[in-house]
């Protein structure tokens, strides 16, 4: 029992030093955290003063720098970070990087697809292919660009849901918020209206959209009749709006041609059935 206590008695010491040492470890590693988190924000403001201020970009393109740039300063800042950290704890940074090193060729095949992921965000980026904010339809999935990083790009549909894509996954691209898109107006009239005028009405009512909508840009083309059908035809115009604007000047066009033809007592044309019986001779 005696020589028991004096080995507590002698691995005290030690083990308050240790203690001690870790505490001191542990303090100086959440300094460094801290000092990481402030280089960041302020390389962010450098970043947004930069784009913003020095160089003149449109509003898309800039953001789309913004989101890059901050995501490289981020990964950068995170992976000093950590290898000046991890020595602290008696980790050995250069036998990690020669067992890197040793196993680097098996590592090489699964880093790949990450190798994929950041160049073809760089090509998507220098290429200009779509920014923030931008309507796109990426790999048949359509929705509002949120995020363009070097490794990801990320897409919010129109149900609210966030998409993510690997960079290296996207295989193709189309963009609607890059050049003016065209509404196209179709509309059916009963047989019972003239064409020429279910066609003034038309005319008159895009007339008041481009007045009231500022995404028609205007330029309107009346196309006429395009369709004979059973119990009606069908009238067709076009009219240029901002890039992807089209489906709401669509419904502020529809809505205003069924009250024109209301108030005119137009009725809106229905299918009808005629049943003929034929009639019953008295025995």
């Amino acid at each position: 029992m005696p020589h028991s206590l004096a080995a507590v008695g002698q691995a005290l010491p030690s083990m308050t030093t240790w203690a001690e040492k870790f505490g001191s470890h542990l303090l100086l590693a959440i300094i460094i955290y801290l000092v990481a988190i402030i280089i960041i924000k302020i390389g962010n403001r450098t970043i947004h003063h930069f784009l913003r201020i020095r160089i003149n970009l449109s509003e898309r393109r800039r953001d789309t720098l913004h989101s890059l740039l901050t995501n490289i300063l981020k990964y950068t800042v995170y992976f000093v970070m950590v290898l000046t950290i991890l020595p602290l704890f008696g980790i050995n940074i250069a036998a990690l990087l020669a067992g890197a090193g040793v196993a680097g060729l098996a590592i090489g095949f699964g880093a790949q697809s990450l190798i994929s992921d950041f160049f073809t965000g760089f090509f998507i980026l220098f290429e200009d292919q779509y920014g923030m904010g931008d309507w796109v339809v990426i790999n048949t999935v359509t929705g509002k660009v949120i995020q363009v990083g070097p490794r990801v790009t990320a897409i919010q549909v129109w149900t609210g849901e966030i998409v993510y894509f690997r960079n290296g996954s996207i295989s193709e691209v189309t963009n609607y918020s890059k050049s003016p898109s065209l509404a196209v107006i179709t509309f059916s009239v009963g047989y019972d209206t003239e064409a020429e005028t279910a066609l003034a009405i038309l005319k008159e009512v895009l007339g008041e959209v481009q007045n009231e909508d500022p995404n028609a840009l205007g330029e309107i083309q009346i196309l006429g009749v395009n369709m004979l059908n059973d119990s009606n035809y069908t009238i067709e115009a076009t009219m240029k709006c901002k890039p992807y604007s089209q489906f709401s000047v669509q419904r502020l066009t529809y809505k205003k041609l069924q009250k024109h033809f209301l108030d005119r007592g137009m009725k809106p044309p229905f299918h009808s059935i005629v049943m003929v019986h034929p009639e019953t001779k008295e025995q």
